[in-house]
Parts: structure tokens; sequence; C-alpha cells
């Protein structure tokens, strides 16, 4: 993802332990940092270091300076980018319950929105692409591999399929906040199978352009991967969720496509989940 680039080229060492101190410490928006000296002695590295490490911080509206007084933190819920979140993933901050309610249903938004696009826009050689992705992904299931990348791979490759460059870059940045929900959920081999026969009946919506299809068929992957997937990430982020999420709107009741489904939804999207 080229966005994040600059981030992951600056990462350090420093920043994974200056990211959970802050969260640690409890400090609230708004709240003065210790000064440069302060910090560098606390994390035994020179000044310099400390600097650096803040103006990535700067950078991803983690912290903001104010002339004449020093280093502030900002509102992550409302001002930090999504560079942040991705950082404080990377550095190993876990996430709390809001934050993994909150990425659900930004997925879902992101994701059903997407497929009906994709439906439209789809040019062959998208279809290709998405092939060669199941394939590789049947190889890798018979090996008795995992399908965390696969997984990846395959829904930005539908994502790409939509043509919108805005909406593949931000696809890229929540499957690698995500990555660890992804090991989570496709530890267990079943989950493999299950996501390759959802993978298949997606592919085949969006290659014969029914776009009320596909979203069948991401609404019922969506679902399942909710139902089993996201309540053993959040028990591993946080161990205090206990809600259940559900699509907007809809109910994960035998893990089925919700709704009616289309005349031409296919068949194995209803049996796949």
């Amino acid at each position: 993802m080229s966005s994040n680039e600059p981030v992951a080229a600056a990462r350090s060492p420093l920043i994974d332990r200056l990211l959970p101190y802050l969260r640690e410490r409890g400090y609230q928006a708004g709240e003065r940092l210790p000064s440069e000296r302060d910090l560098a002695e606390r994390f035994a590295v020179s000044r310099g270091q400390i600097r650096e490490a803040l103006a990535v911080l700067e950078a991803t509206r983690v912290v903001e300076r104010r002339p004449q007084s020093g280093v502030y933190l900002r509102a992550r819920d409302r001002e930090s980018s999504l560079d942040a979140q991705l950082l404080e993933n990377d550095g190993g901050v876990p996430l709390n319950p809001a934050d993994v309610r909150a990425l659900h249903e930004f997925r879902w938004l992101l994701e059903v929105q997407a497929v009906e696009l994709a439906a439209v826009r789809r040019t062959d050689d998208d279809v290709a692409r998405i092939d060669a992705v199941l394939a590789e992904s049947a190889t890798l299931l018979k090996q008795g591999q995992a399908l965390d990348d696969m997984d990846a791979r395959f829904h930005l490759a539908v994502i790409a399929a939509t043509h919108n460059q805005f909406l593949l870059r931000t696809a890229h940045w929540f499957y690698l906040v995500s990555g660890e929900r992804r090991r989570v959920y496709f530890a267990d081999p079943r989950n493999g199978r299950r996501s390759l026969a959802q993978h298949r009946a997606l592919r085949d919506a969006l290659q014969a352009g029914d776009a009320a299809g596909a979203r069948s068929c991401c609404s019922s992957t969506w679902v399942a991967s909710n139902a089993i997937g996201y309540r053993r990430w959040s028990r591993r982020s946080a161990p205090t969720l206990g809600a259940r999420h559900e699509a907007p709107g809809r109910s994960d009741a035998g893990h089925r496509c919700p709704g009616p489904r289309s005349a031409g939804a296919p068949r194995a999207c209803a049996r796949a989940a």
C-alpha cells in the first residue's frame, strides 16, 4: 500500500515502545507529553531519536506540536490517521472493544458496496486475476496450509475490480490492520474450506455481472467470519468484549445469506456460509 510506505520506512523499535507507553500511562487527548529530554532519559535513547519518533507520530496525527508549548496528544478516535492505527497494530498495541466493532462495521460498509461496483465494472483481466488467486488458494488448502494471506489477496483483487484507487488503498489498510484476525480465523481448516466456497460463489456473481448476487455472497462471507473470527480476535485483543456484532440491520441466523436470494445469486453462496 503506497500510502503506508513512508510510515513503514520510518518505523523503529522506539515507536513500538513509545506508543504502548502513551496508552498505558493513560494520557488523555489534549494532555501535554513529557519533554524530549525526559522521554530520551526514560527510553535510554538520544533526543534526536525521540525527535524523529515524535515526527512520525505528528505526521500520523497521533500528537501535535504547539509552538513554545510542547507536544500534545491528539484525540485518537477523532483526529488520528489510518496510518496511526497501523503503527499501533504493528507495535503490539491491542485493539479495544470499540476498535473491533468499528473495524467490523468499516469492513461491512467498504466491501458490500465494493462488490456491487465490481460486478458492474469488472473486466476479463480482473476475473482472470481473481481466478488465479482462487486456484492458488485451492492448492494451498490441499497442502493443509492456512489461507489467511490468500483471503486478503482475494478480497483485494475483488476490490481492485472496482477500478477505484481510494477503495483499494483503504482496503489495503484494513487488511494490514486485520492480519491477526485472519490468522486466528484461518487456523481452523474448516474456515479455509468455507471461505474458498464463498469466494468461488462471489467470483461467479462478478463474472455474471450480478451486483445483487455479489452483495448477497459478500454478506454471507461477512456474517460467517464475524460469527467466528471476530469473536476469537476480540477475546485476544480485549477479553471484556461480549457483544455479538451483526451486519447492520441483518441477522446471522444459520449463517445464510441475509434476506431473500436474488434470482441471479449463485446457490453456492447460501450453502457456503
